[in-house]
């Protein structure tokens, strides 16, 4: 039984990191409150797109964005980080909060390093 946990816990693992949307970012677009069409969000493009992501099932495949509030900064400074030294990130799409809902674009839950 451990070992069956362990190498189900390990497929899973396996499972959901190559399923990710993942790459360098692209573009950064940062829409303040005044933004008619999705404001306060910090949007991106990544290479490869998130079509590959576990949850973008109804999520657009080109764009994503992390909402700008107080709780998501170190979300947005990593962001930034990862941007201007090119490193490749993964993220998590959540396709239950969707910033412009004319083209289904979808806010990101998670972003991380997958170097």
């Amino acid at each position: 039984m451990k070992y069956f946990k362990l190498f189900s816990f390990l497929g899973f693992a396996l499972f959901s990191f190559t399923a990710l949307g993942e790459g360098k970012i692209t573009a950064i677009w940062y829409s303040g409150p005044d933004d008619m069409s999705h404001a306060n969000v910090i949007q991106i493009q990544i290479e490869g797109g998130f079509a590959k992501e576990i949850n973008a099932a109804g999520c657009n495949p080109h764009y994503a964005a992390i909402r700008n509030t107080q709780e998501r900064q170190h979300m947005i400074s990593y962001l930034l980080t990862a941007y201007t030294t090119k490193e490749k990130v993964g993220v998590i799409l959540n396709p239950a909060d969707k910033y412009y809902t004319d083209d289904d674009r979808c806010t990101i839950s998670r972003i991380f390093s997958s170097n």
